[in-house]
């Protein structure tokens, strides 16, 4: 028997007892250790990112393998690891490939389920299963605390995949929350010029603390004017929305130089009420969307040590207080889950 937190229906968390869960052949059982609350987790527990339920939340988190299926190499068993979050063809090892994974674009999988988020019981939870195809083994220079930061800063690092970024460049990361502070440092780490905004102070300093050359307090400044001052009426390179409001799409497109693009980074299911469609076009303004990156490249940045991801921690909380961890993800800096 194990424990997991069921989100019955937005805002109503329910700790219920269950069996061990049986194995498909190529899945692996992982015995969670730790499990980080994230943006989405928030907008998932308020109704605003609406998924079927009843639902384990959860898909930041790190453990140790238990058991593996009949497919599995048994050597995995006793392993730190962690685990991305799309369940496709090629995580399972498919034979017949979706179209999608048979392109390489596995994170589409047409067949696919979402670790915590879509038809699939995440780690809010003592247990959790996956396809070994997602399986990434930690180096000892990781911690399992820090294990937890893997998969958002792979969102982070996914940001400058699909918008590569010149040394140089101006990317103003719009939203100095967690995941707007791991985009500083990356973007910082591949050579740009990183301008945060946002209305809170302490995060801004914290911005700065990641990467950020410049910081602007957007409840006391004119965040266009201040943006068009530092690059001399020009616009940003690159803006990468993180504000995970509705208008932060209009912002950025004010805030980004004509044939910049604009990174969209928001998956908390909200719907922007209106869009400047003219000035996208009139400025041709590329806008990209992007969510789960490469744990390989995530790995290697926290295993140099040199990201203090620790620091971002602010509150850890034990699976019975599940709800209140979420509430408090809403304004606290990074929240945890201890098993």
């Amino acid at each position: 028997m194990y424990k997991a937190a069921l989100m019955v229906s937005p805002g109503e968390i329910k700790i219920e007892e269950r069996q061990e869960p049986r194995l498909d052949p190529s899945e692996v059982l992982i015995k969670v250790k730790f499990a980080g609350v994230c943006g989405t987790d928030v907008a998932l527990f308020s109704g605003e990112y609406k998924v079927p339920l009843p639902l384990v939340l959860g898909h930041e988190f790190s453990g140790e393998v238990i058991e593996v299926g009949n497919r599995v190499e048994k050597e995995l068993i006793g392993k730190r690891v962690v685990g991305e979050i799309n369940n496709t063809c090629l995580a399972y090892s498919n034979k017949n490939l979706c179209e999608f994974c048979e392109r390489g674009l596995s994170n589409h999988c047409s067949r696919r389920t979402v670790v915590g988020i879509i038809s699939y019981d995440g780690a809010f939870s003592e247990l959790v299963r996956i396809p070994v195809g997602s399986v990434h083994v930690l180096p000892p220079e990781i911690s399992d605390v820090e294990a937890v930061f893997v998969e958002p800063l792979a969102a982070a690092i996914q940001t400058f995949e699909l918008t590569p970024v010149n040394k140089g460049d101006t990317v103003a990361v719009l939203g100095a929350g967690r995941l707007g502070t791991l985009i500083s440092y990356v973007a910082n780490s591949l050579g740009a010029r990183v301008i945060a905004i946002s209305r809170s102070k302490w995060k801004l300093e914290r911005a700065k603390k990641f990467g950020a050359s410049e910081v602007i307090n957007s409840s006391l400044q004119n965040s266009v004017k201040k943006i068009m001052d530092i690059t001399n009426r020009i616009g940003a390179d690159i803006v990468v929305e993180a504000t995970g409001t509705p208008e932060g799409l209009n912002l950025a497109l004010e805030l980004a130089r004509p044939r910049g693009t604009i990174a969209l980074k928001t998956t908390c299911g909200l719907i922007s009420p209106s869009i400047n469609f003219t000035k996208a076009v009139v400025d041709e303004i590329r806008i990209q969307g992007s969510r789960c990156g490469p744990f390989d490249k995530a790995i290697e940045m926290l295993k140099s040590g040199t990201i203090p991801v620790a620091s971002l921690i602010s509150n850890s909380y034990s699976l019975e207080r599940v709800k209140d961890a979420i509430i408090a993800a809403s304004t606290a800096s990074k929240v945890l889950i201890e098993m």
